[in-house]
């Protein structure tokens, strides 16, 4: 863990209460120079620290990710909080695989090895929210394939609920918002080594809160966005702690009646690509055009072809790229 980091966890975990340079040159084994670096880092970062003579530092939560307020908010959840983390859906991985009780949320500021579907790296730069959450679903392995929709609908509702914004989703895991691309889910299985039956799901959404363009890697800042463009957008009174326990009581409650599909007439609502014409991608390659005419009871793509046939497009199959 880097000096910044272990600063950062240190006056998070005072919730809100000065912190004097000197207490924390002695419980981190840091210089009070390395300390104001620290700092001054954790705020390029987008933190709002406040520094008082006589009082030392204090960590203004001002609607930034808090690991006492999740606490607060999700008080019969198990909280893994980061600062930063290779990938929160390893993590939760490695803990459902030990037991991890259902609702178990990882969570981090930043990833420096987020993955999404089909391989691809996801990328996690600075104003991010990054969360894995261990469920299991009273469910088949089958009905355990709803799981990406239904954190699709509950991440697009707690943002409405939390931020006033509206998102699309995009089949069969990304959120859009005004057109570019602001949230991206991976959802995969934990199986039990001696039955060989599914144990555990874990979902993995990665939230573009408040990232800047330049945050962006070059080959993706055309289609990449934010909910809010910079940490000084960000509205008085949206609070990202507000945004993830709604997004998780959502996600639990539609999990708990997967089979159910209570979600599935808010997914058709947000269909981004309702009656757009698409490419259709296999390994990368183009296979096929046509036009997209609904969503199925299982949450498949339905696409009317050139020639007049209907395909019905299932998670990890292929993938869809709207014509321009």
């Amino acid at each position: 863990m880097t000096t910044k980091e272990k600063v950062g966890e240190y006056l998070n975990a005072h919730g809100g209460m000065f912190v004097s340079g000197q207490e924390l040159s002695e419980q981190l084994g840091i210089s009070r120079s390395a300390i104001w670096k620290a700092v001054e880092g954790l705020r390029d970062d987008g933190l709002f620290i406040e520094a008082r003579t006589n009082k030392g530092y204090r960590l203004s939560h001002n609607g930034q990710l808090s690991l006492a307020m999740l606490r607060k908010l999700l008080p019969s959840h198990e909280i893994h909080f980061h600062e930063d983390i290779d990938s929160t859906n390893h993590e939760a991985k490695a803990l459902a695989a030990k037991g991890a009780p259902d609702g178990t949320l990882c969570i981090s500021r930043r990833q420096s090895g987020g993955r999404g579907r089909l391989g691809r790296s996801f990328s996690s730069p600075h104003g991010g929210i990054y969360l894995s959450l261990v469920l299991r679903p009273h469910t088949s392995a089958e009905g355990a394939l709803l799981t990406t929709s239904a954190a699709a609908v509950a991440t697009a509702l707690a943002i409405e609920e939390s931020c006033r914004l509206h998102c699309q989703i995009k089949w069969v895991n990304d959120l859009y918002y005004q057109e570019k691309k602001v949230a991206g889910i991976l959802t995969e299985g934990v199986f039990d080594l001696e039955s060989g039956q599914l144990s555990a799901v874990v979902s993995g959404i990665g939230i573009n809160f408040c990232t800047q363009e330049r945050d962006f890697p070059p080959e993706i800042r055309q289609k990449a966005g934010s909910l809010f463009s910079g940490p000084s957008q960000v509205p008085d009174g949206v609070d990202q702690n507000l945004l993830v326990a709604n997004l998780v009581r959502n996600f639990c409650s539609f999990s708990d009646h997967l089979e159910e599909r209570a979600f599935l007439s808010e997914y058709r609502k947000r269909n981004l690509l309702q009656g757009r014409h698409v490419y259709l991608f296999q390994a990368g390659k183009p296979v096929g055009q046509g036009l997209v005419s609904g969503i199925d009871d299982n949450a498949r793509l339905c696409v009317r072809m050139a020639d007049g046939s209907l395909q019905i497009l299932g998670t990890g199959e292929v993938s869809v790229r709207p014509v321009l």
